[in-house]
Parts: C-alpha cells; structure tokens; sequence
C-alpha cells in the first residue's frame, strides 16, 4: 500500500525530483501510520494483498475477456430478435461479503444477465436467455475469486 501511495504522490506532482520522492515517501509512511492505526490494516495483510496481486489482475483480465464474449452473443441474440428471459438462484461457495459482490458485480457487467439479489450465499439472476442461466453455476469468476480468496485469507 505504501508503494502504490508513494506512486499516486508521484503522479499527482506530474515530475520526479529527489525532493518530491523523499517528501513522498514521508506522506506514505504516515499515511501507512494511520491505515495501522485506525483501519486496522498489518503489514502482513499488506504482504497477502501483493502476493494475491497477480491473481486480482488475472481476474480482472477474465472479466474484460467475458464481456467481449458476452458482447458477441447479445449482438445474435438482438439480430435474432428471440430474448427469452429467465431468472435463476444460484449458490456460491465464495466465504466473503466482498467476494459475493464483486462476483455480483461481475456478473452483471457481463451483457445479458443482471444479479437482481444477493441473499447470504445465495444470488437471484436475471438473464436474457436460458442458455447464459445454464453457465452461472460454478462459472470462472467464481473460481478464480475463491483463489483470491484463498491468497488473501487462507
């Protein structure tokens, strides 16, 4: 979290100068004091969130992927002329609060379904069509966040 402070302090200040990076580096380990203090934030939390890094990003990459993908069926779908909505309750495995909306939110980005409710470990999905309903259990958002999961709170 420090790095990525000092980095937004460099970006704000649009140059790098010694005097920019020490007086940086300065706010991010006051900034760091007070995530410690008040946030209840560790270092060691800090380790698990860098070392979980590349998988955040490797979600973030599947998302943009299925969204391309989902983008593609919704332009036959709308040609096509034949939406034939379902919802469906699907149940997730994910431990978290976090985990649960962000796999939500996930979904509803992806064109043609919308997560209408999220009740406990279950999610209400409203989808344009009966054959994207069938893919939303055990779909890959939902594995790849549980392996976030596992990184970030073993």
């Amino acid at each position: 979290m420090a790095l990525l402070i000092l980095l937004f302090w460099v970006v704000l200040n649009g140059r790098l100068t010694g005097e920019i990076l020490c007086l940086g580096a300065g706010v991010a380990a006051l900034a760091m004091f007070f995530l410690c203090k008040a946030c209840d934030w560790s270092l060691q939390r800090e380790g698990k969130l860098y070392l979980a890094l590349p998988r955040m990003i490797g979600y973030a990459l599947t998302v943009i992927w299925e969204i391309v993908k989902a983008n593609l069926t919704m332009c036959r779908v709308i040609y096509a002329g034949k939406p034939e909505p379902v919802v469906r309750t699907i149940r997730t495995d994910l431990k978290t609060r976090f985990g649960k909306m962000v796999l939500a939110n996930s979904i509803t980005l992806t064109p043609g379904t919308i997560t209408l409710a999220v009740r406990g470990d279950e999610l209400t999905v409203h989808c344009l069509r009966p054959d994207m309903a069938e893919g939303l259990e055990n779909t890959v958002f939902e594995r790849k966040l549980k392996r976030i999961e596992e990184a970030l709170h073993g």
